[in-house]
């Protein structure tokens, strides 16, 4: 080989590696559905489903690593992954019912804030609100339901799902399920969020449970 092909040789390696590198910066952290997000997040989302007169409902999921709070058509759900238990209250009213244990306590909280995903693939790349997010086709559940969904969800760097795109059977009957994203907030959550407020009075009429 001559110098001449020699030179040029490396500067097509060099060129090479270089536009491989601008690549792999522009394309989105391969984030992983099977796991849980990896940092604290609040979404607000709007959900479709044929349930629901295909009416786009307002939906709002707070999410921390053990605690977790859902907001849906006026009623608060709270989830406690460590004291095993969920608990209801409508703000509106300043009333919560009493914590109800967790028949089968999962190991994380991706059933509330996204699909449970049991496969999935990854089978491209775009942006939502300005990030850059892995689109997957997945096989799993979603909602706190665990109803059974096969479709597409989309999931930032940090295991967000912040948009969800498929079927799901109620009944054995197959609908369509659509969350799409409003806003979406990384940082550190307030823990006011994620607990009974003092002043709520439990649907029963006894006390706070920190009482």
């Amino acid at each position: 080989m001559s110098k001449f092909e020699t030179s040029l040789s490396k500067i097509i390696r060099g060129l090479l590696g270089a536009t491989l590198a601008a690549a792999a910066t522009a394309s989105p952290a391969l984030a992983n559905p099977l796991l849980p997000p990896t940092a604290d997040y609040v979404i607000d989302v709007e959900v479709t489903r044929a349930t629901d007169h295909s009416v786009n409902v307002p939906a709002r999921y707070v999410y921390t690593s053990r605690r977790m709070r859902i907001e849906f058509v006026g009623i608060v759900t709270l989830v406690d992954l460590d004291r095993k238990q969920t608990t209801t209250m409508i703000p509106r009213v300043r009333t919560y019912w009493k914590p109800e244990p967790l028949a089968k306590p999962p190991t994380d909280g991706r059933r509330w804030v996204g699909v449970e995903a049991a496969t999935a693939e990854a089978v491209g790349t775009e942006t939502l609100l300005g990030r850059p997010v892995t689109k997957y086709q997945v096989r799993g559940t979603v909602f706190d339901t665990r109803t059974p969904f096969e479709g597409f969800v989309w999931t930032t760097a940090e295991n967000i799902v912040v948009q969800i795109d498929g079927i799901g059977q109620v009944e054995g009957v197959k609908t369509p399920v659509k969350v799409s994203p409003v806003q979406l907030t990384i940082a550190p959550v307030d823990s006011s969020l994620l607990s009974v407020p003092s002043v709520y009075v439990r649907a029963s009429g006894t006390p706070h449970p920190t009482d």
